[in-house]
């Protein structure tokens, strides 16, 4: 008896440990399209993980799903997460404003004897390269309202209100490597430039330090620490890093040798500081004297009682911003709008889209963005909340994807296939993550997709071209 058991033992075990070297159930492929088969088995995710789902917008059918409900860290798709969020809550059409707004009397001679206060509505367009409004445009508006309020001189200082959403300035969770970056800059209720500068070097002989040559805009009391080295092989790779409120910025890696002139951009470390410094300036280069000192709210305690609105700067719609941010894939709108969200709106945005009735299981939202690598995103909820957008006609949702094989970070991918220019589609990338999320139309039919990879064999280049096989494959 004892040897029968022992017997059926170590069968069991032989069967239990043959069944964990299937990569997927049999039973799973076997009811899958040939091409997504193909794909789930291709040598470049052997060791990888794989969440896929498609479904017909029209009939509600799934095309195709493997481990479509599979948690993943899912990159620049998340967000369309946020962006549908925001667009329901707040609506399309809604802007945000920054408030030009004054305390005190103004004499007879044009002299405020009071404060200047600038209130900031969390608006991450203002000054940006992302609109079509000049950079500085809603200065000279400023100022010209200020003139013709009768203000020629302000004896009082200017105090920044940068406080809507607190003064954290970035996720908890994104990693070192990404402070200081230009794809990640703070968020504030103040922005100002995309809250980024560009930093100027230029390159001597292999072996010595790159020179800085300049800023622009001019950050006057930023500290640079210089750790970069001009390569013998002609190779970049040049980073910087810092933290949010510190005046300090280090940078480090490779530039090649002999440049005039090598372009990085970075954070700006105190955006509403920075606004405050930089309208002074603008005053005094139009004509109006200022006499006091800058400050933010996080500096002082000192709040308006009885403020005059002296100008009102609005935004661009949040229908534009969401357009913006995810053709060029913008962190810095795409915080904003989640900071919106979640500190003003008071919406948690994993909330809202339960109460929608969506299964959230696979979500974890530690940003907005999806640069935080603590993020987690199913296929399935991507696919769902394309659905449950495309029902609302009066977002036209769909119309606010950048189209695959001509815009922004899609501008590639599907490029002189069958369904280039029939795809809008959100892209999503770093180390070891990518993912793409959309609209496909072919053959009259419309579909909503997402593919979500971690990890793989080989190059990127490599696995996107396996994905293109299979979306063209499938459609």
């Amino acid at each position: 008896m004892k040897k029968k058991i022992c017997l059926w033992i170590a069968l069991l075990g032989i069967f239990l440990s043959s069944c964990t070297k299937l990569p997927v159930s049999s039973g799973e492929l076997s009811s899958q399209p040939k091409i997504v088969k193909e794909f789930v088995e291709a040598e470049i995710i052997e060791h990888g993980d794989l969440s896929f789902h498609v479904v017909d917008l029209k009939t509600g059918e799934v095309i195709a799903d493997h481990r479509g409900k599979n948690a993943l860290v899912p990159a620049s798709v998340m967000k369309i997460v946020t962006s549908g969020a925001a667009l329901e809550v707040m609506g399309g059409n809604k802007t945000l404003e920054t408030k030009l707004m004054f305390e005190g009397k103004i004499d007879k001679n044009g002299i405020l004897k009071g404060d200047l206060y600038i209130q900031g509505g969390g608006d991450p367009t203002l000054g940006s390269d992302g609109i079509a409004a000049a950079p500085e445009a809603f200065l000279a508006d400023w100022v010209k309202e200020m003139k013709k309020a009768g203000i020629n001189s302000v004896n009082g200082d200017i105090i920044v209100l940068d406080d809507l959403f607190g003064h954290e300035g970035i996720p908890g969770k994104w990693l070192w490597e990404d402070m200081g970056t230009d794809y990640a800059p703070g968020t504030y209720g103040i922005s100002i430039f995309d809250n980024l500068y560009t930093l100027y070097l230029s390159s001597g002989a292999p072996g010595t330090t790159p020179k800085i040559t300049g800023t622009k805009p001019q950050m006057k009391k930023l500290i640079f620490d210089n750790h970069a080295v001009v390569s013998p092989n002609g190779k970049r790779d040049i980073y910087v890093r810092g933290v949010p409120f510190e005046n300090k910025r280090g940078f480090y890696g490779v530039v090649p040798a002999n440049r005039a002139e090598i372009i990085i951009k970075s954070d700006i470390p105190d955006p509403g500081l920075f606004l405050g410094q930089y309208f002074s300036d603008y005053m005094k280069k139009n004509g109006i004297k200022f006499n006091g000192k800058v400050t933010t709210a996080r500096l002082t305690a000192k709040r308006p009682k009885n403020a005059v609105v002296l100008a009102v700067t609005e935004s661009v719609s949040i229908s534009e911003i969401i357009r913006v941010l995810l053709t060029r894939s913008d962190n810095h709108y795409a915080e904003h709008l989640f900071q919106l969200l979640e500190k003003v709106e008071r919406v948690n945005v994993v909330e809202f889209w339960k109460e929608k009735g969506l299964d959230v299981d696979s979500l974890t939202m530690k940003d907005g963005s999806g640069l935080s690598r603590g993020d987690t995103l199913s296929a399935k909820l991507l696919t769902d909340i394309l659905v449950y957008m495309n029902g609302k006609r009066e977002f036209k949702f769909e119309e606010l994807f950048p189209i695959a094989g001509q815009d922004g970070t899609v501008a590639k991918f599907l490029k002189e296939t069958p369904l280039s220019g029939n795809a809008r589609i959100k892209s999503g990338s770093m180390s070891g993550v990518q993912s793409y999320a959309g609209y496909l139309k072919k053959d009259g039919k419309k579909y909503a997709f997402a593919i979500i990879v971690n990890h793989w064999n080989g190059d990127r280049t490599d696995l996107r071209n396996e994905m293109e096989k299979l979306l063209n494959g499938l459609f």
